[in-house]
């Protein structure tokens, strides 16, 4: 039986904070997760990067704790950064008084800011609605979720750790840890064991044996293909539903709800969350109302303590810690934090390096001619593409993805299946929902000796992926929707799919 000094439960943006700090503290780490990184919470986020002026009025040491972090990531995390700066910005008939008191609150947290004109606003702005009256410049920035999480545990695997996906931890018995993997169950041994899985962290508790309180809300989010918007925008209001637009890749962003869920595994977006959010995004940009709505997402969010604070927690029981809550945009502190706890409990005494030591260390900026457009998508990770940039076959046109990113993605960043590569490389998320490039990276991974059958069954998982995000939007969808069936129909005899996909046959 493997034995560690940790094991962490959890493959999202915390969890793979916390391989990476602990690692290159010299420790020997295990982290478990039982999908794909990324998966849940944190692949379901808008992938903004706080400036902290959002929560300067509601909850001001997390303000703080944002402001600070972003000037952290910029530095060690810069390549997967674009940094849009964002806007608050007050539209006719808005609460003047808020005004002061959000001036008030980032004086408080030390955010930096700058106060524009209505006029000012739009000539940087020129899609905005032209009811804007004043507004502050900040430093939003927006960063690809995913591959920022796999960038941690690609730079913790480096350093040693042991990352394992798909990977389900179904008990806990002092310092042996049962999961279940390809149908197998294994254990292994930690002296410390961390809880870092977010909204499902009561779940994982129970097996220790002991609860912890939390809500979890759901915030659902609009996506349109093409960009509406330069910077990140940001209704300048006490924080409430609808109130963030953002330019993400090639498309807008609009959200978020926050709603009460209690389903963890199968939770719904309503109509009337879709109409809210087309709604709060058409006032604010009126071009929203003429662009291609593509998809709706919604993720989970852990509070523990008052619904408006958004800060983290750490729980310790014995050798088993908890960490929860917090925003994507704090996570590395979320992980210092939690990993100064294990080292006090081992008696270890070492100091965390992650505030200061790039994610992907910077030592080779000479890529070749024909790979400099892989650095905008993969940031510092791309110098690690260079084996692979000879397979030139295009697999998804929308987001310009190669057959060497698909192989890319499986040999070197922890992809088992279509929907892991789709995270790591875009495949599907452009205009046409993977209408072609499903089957086009399914077609790679046979001809790189996956099993047929296995290809077959990633095929119709990965159109189930899609279909779900489509369905809640398929009043703006139908004619792609009535395309992709015919496709797959033509293509592969795939019109079986159906009774896969719950929800899809009324449609179809």
């Amino acid at each position: 039986m493997d034995k560690y000094d940790v094991c962490i439960i959890g493959g999202g943006i915390t969890g793979c904070g916390i391989a990476r700090d602990l690692a290159l503290r010299g420790l020997n780490i295990i982290l478990l997760e039982k999908g794909d990184l990324s998966v849940g919470t944190t692949g379901r986020s808008h992938g903004l990067i706080h400036s902290g002026a959002r929560y300067a009025v509601t909850d001001l040491e997390s303000a703080k704790q944002c402001a600070e972090e972003n000037e952290i990531l910029r530095k060690i995390a810069g390549s997967f950064i674009e940094p849009t700066g964002g806007l608050f910005v007050l539209f006719k008939g808005d609460n003047y008084d808020y005004v002061d008191k959000f001036v008030d609150g980032c004086k408080k947290a030390g955010i930096p800011f700058e106060e524009l004109s209505g006029e000012e606003i739009i000539k940087i702005e020129p899609n905005l609605s032209k009811d804007v009256e004043l507004g502050f410049k900040v430093r939003d920035a927006v960063v690809d979720p995913f591959l920022l999480t796999i960038a941690n545990a690609y730079s913790a695997r480096l350093e040693g750790a042991r990352i394992e996906t798909y990977a389900k931890v179904v008990d806990i018995k002092d310092e042996d840890i049962f999961y279940i993997q390809n149908g197998k169950k294994k254990k292994v041994k930690a002296e410390v064991i961390i809880n870092a899985t977010g909204v499902w962290c009561n779940e994982v508790a129970k097996l220790r044996g002991f609860e912890i309180e939390l809500k979890t809300y759901k915030g659902s989010i609009l996506v349109y293909s093409g960009r509406a918007v330069k910077h990140v925008v940001n209704h300048l209001r006490a924080p409430s539903q609808g109130d963030i637009i953002l330019p993400h890749k090639k498309t807008t962003l609009v959200g978020t709800t926050f709603l009460e869920e209690k389903n963890l595994e199968k939770f719904k977006i309503y109509r009337h969350e879709v109409e809210l959010l087309k709604k709060e995004g058409e006032r604010k940009v009126p071009l929203i109302g003429k662009m291609k709505l593509i998809r709706a997402y919604a993720g989970l969010r852990p509070i523990v303590g008052k619904e408006k604070e958004r800060g983290f927690t750490l729980i310790k029981k014995e050798n088993f810690i908890t960490v929860t809550g917090g925003k994507f945009c704090t996570y590395r502190l979320m992980a210092e934090k939690a990993s100064d706890l294990v080292v006090k409990i081992l008696g270890v005494k070492t100091c965390c390096r992650t505030a200061e030591e790039p994610i992907i260390p910077d030592d080779d900026r000479g890529f070749r001619e024909e790979i400099k457009r892989y650095y905008k998508k993969y940031g510092d990770l791309a110098k690690k593409i260079i084996p692979y940039s000879g397979y030139r076959g295009k697999v998804c046109i929308c987001e310009n993805v190669s057959s060497g990113e698909i192989i890319f993605a499986v040999k070197e960043l922890f992809a088992k299946n279509i929907r892991d590569i789709r995270r790591r490389t875009r495949i599907g998320m452009g205009y046409c929902q993977g209408r072609r490039c499903t089957l086009e990276a399914a077609i790679t991974l046979y001809s790189n000796g996956f099993d047929a059958k296995e290809v077959q069954k990633q095929i119709i998982n990965g159109l189930r992926e899609r279909w779900r995000g489509i369905i809640p939007v398929f009043e703006e969808s139908i004619k792609e929707a009535k395309l992709i069936e015919a496709v797959y129909s033509c293509a592969g005899n795939y019109n079986h799919i159906k009774k896969y996909i719950p929800g899809l046959v009324k449609f179809l």
